[in-house]
C-alpha cells in the first residue's frame, strides 16, 4: 500500500489543530504473547458501547474469513502489513456482524475517507477522524473492525483505526496528560517542497497501555522507519509520521 497520505487525510488531521526501548524479542513478545487488557473502544462516546466489534477469536469460521480478507488484499496490494525481522503480520478482521460482508483493507480506507454522512458530527472532519463505525455497503448494518497479530498463527486481536482516527486517538491519549503531540504541537508540521511532514515526537513505548494504538501505529509506518520507532530514537531522529505526506 502506498505511504503516501491523501490530501483529505491531511486536511482533516490539521482542521482540528487549534522507559526503555523495545528490542525485537521484547516487541515480539509484547504483540503475541502478552495477554492484552480491556481497552475502551475508540471512537465517538456515543457509539462506543452500542456497536458490535469484529471478533476473531469468538466467531464461527473466522479462519475461513480471515483467509478470504487475506486473499482480497494480496490481490489489491494493500493491508496485510508484516513487521521486517519477524513473522508477525497485522491484518484487518473486517466483516459485517449482521450479514457477513468481508470488507477488504482496500474497502476499509475508501469507507474511512467517505463515511456515510451522520448528523451527529458537526462536519465530515470530525466524522473522519471519530467515527471508528463502518456502515456495511450490503445491509447497512453499523460495526466495526478489529485488526489481527497473527505470528504464524492468530495470537492477538485489537480494534482496527484508520490512520487519522490513529492520530486522533494517540493525540488524544497525551492531551490527557498534558501533552500537545504529532499535529496538536504546530511545530511538528514542515513543509518540504511540495510536501507536508508531521513529526513524529511519540515514543512508543509510552503506548504500553495501549496495545491498540501502537498496532495501529505500526501498520501505517513504512518499513524503513520501523526500528527507530522500536528502538526510541524516532524522536532525536525526527521520523517523519508515517513518512512523507501528500503534496500541499
Amino acid at each position: 500500500m502506498t505511504q503516501i497520505l491523501s490530501q483529505v487525510e491531511i486536511d482533516t488531521l490539521l482542521t482540528a489543530i487549534g522507559g526503555r526501548p523495545y528490542s525485537i524479542e521484547d516487541f515480539e513478545s509484547y504483540l503475541t504473547k502478552r495477554k492484552f487488557e480491556p481497552e475502551e473502544i475508540y471512537g465517538h462516546n456515543t457509539f462506543a458501547q452500542s456497536i458490535p466489534m469484529c471478533r476473531f477469536f469468538k466467531s464461527l469460521g473466522s479462519e475461513s474469513i480471515l483467509a478470504d480478507i487475506e486473499r482480497k488484499n494480496a490481490e489489491q496490494n494493500m493491508g496485510n502489513f508484516a513487521i521486517p525481522n519477524t513473522n508477525i503480520r497485522l491484518i484487518n478482521y473486517s466483516v459485517c456482524t449482521k450479514c457477513k460482508t468481508v470488507f477488504s483493507f482496500k474497502d476499509l480506507m475508501d469507507y474511512y475517507k467517505n463515511p456515510k454522512p451522520d448528523p451527529e458530527f458537526r462536519n465530515k472532519a470530525h466524522q473522519i477522524r471519530e467515527d471508528t463505525r463502518v456502515c456495511c455497503s450490503e445491509c447497512g448494518e453499523y460495526f466495526l473492525p478489529a485488526l489481527v497479530i497473527a505470528d504464524g498463527t492468530p495470537k492477538n486481536e485489537v480494534q482496527f483505526l484508520c490512520r487519522v482516527q490513529t492520530v486522533n486517538s494517540i493525540e488524544s491519549f497525551f492531551l490527557k496528560k498534558g501533552r500537545y503531540v504529532l499535529t496538536k504541537n504546530d511545530g511538528n508540521i514542515t513543509k518540504d517542497g511540495k510536501f507536508m511532514n508531521i513529526r513524529n515526537d511519540v515514543e512508543l513505548k509510552e503506548l504500553e497501555s495501549k496495545p491498540t494504538l501502537i498496532s495501529n501505529m505500526l501498520q501505517y509506518t513504512p518499513a524503513n522507519l520501523l526500528s527507530n520507532l522500536l528502538d526510541g530514537s524516532n524522536v532525536e531522529k525526527g521520523d517523519i509520521l508515517f513518512g512523507k505526506w501528500n503534496s500541499i
